[in-house]
Order: C-alpha cells, then sequence, then structure tokens
C-alpha cells in the first residue's frame, strides 16, 4: 500500500479535521513499530520515518493483505485525541488482533537474518 492510499482509506472511511502532516506522523510511528519489531530482524536495512516531504507514492512497511493496519491505526489514534474511551478500546481492540496477525504472518513467510544477534537472557546467541 502507499503512503497516500493509506490517507485516502482513512479519510473515506471517517469524516476527520486531521492534518495530512498528522496523519503522516502516525503512519510513521507504526511503519517505525514494524520495521523494529519484525523487519530489522529479517535483513531490512533502515527506516528513517515519513515527513510532509516524504513523496506519496512511497511503499508501506505491512504486507499489503495486511493494509487495514493504517485504517485502524489512526482510527485508534483519533479516538483517543478526542477522549472518546470506548470508541478508543474498540479501536484498540481492532488494531491490536490485526497487528498480531499480520506479525504472525510475517514471522511465518520470512526468516531471520543470519546476521541478527538474538538474546536470550543476558546473553546474544
Amino acid at each position: 500500500m502507499k503512503l497516500i492510499n493509506a490517507i485516502e482509506d482513512f479519510d473515506n472511511c471517517r469524516s476527520n479535521q486531521l492534518s495530512a502532516e498528522q496523519k503522516i506522523k502516525w503512519i510513521s510511528e507504526l511503519d517505525h513499530k514494524i520495521f523494529c519489531e519484525y523487519l530489522q530482524a529479517r535483513g531490512e536495512e533502515s527506516f528513517s520515518g515519513y515527513s510532509s516531504l516524504t513523496p506519496c507514492e512511497t511503499i508501506l512497511k505491512a504486507p499489503e493483505e495486511y493494509s487495514e493496519i493504517y485504517s485502524l491505526y489512526l482510527n485508534m489514534k483519533l479516538d483517543y485525541l478526542n477522549g472518546e474511551i470506548t470508541r478508543f478500546n474498540n479501536s484498540t481492540q481492532l488494531f491490536n488482533r490485526l497487528y498480531k496477525e499480520m506479525g504472525d504472518a510475517i514471522n511465518r513467510k520470512t526468516k531471520i537474518s543470519k546476521n541478527t544477534k538474538i538474546k536470550a537472557g543476558d546473553l546474544y546467541v
């Protein structure tokens, strides 16, 4: 999924007054989380985040079949920002379920890089 598609999907699902910069910032937070927790250990080089200068055609980190995760994350953040706690809790549950499914799929499909150091207790293996 491209950056512009994630923003458009969210805007089509939910009316909001958020700036494009705020949406890009939140999408960048999510992709940084995906990168650190799943992709870095699998050999992806680096991730420097997105800003308003990032091209709209930039491909996001989540696999295409889990692209709904961006709308769910933006919904969750908007609900929190608006103080809608019940909606936030519902959005969080939906996001967490899909995030776990995505992580499990990445773990099944992609091997960890040979160069990755795995920590077991106080030792790196």
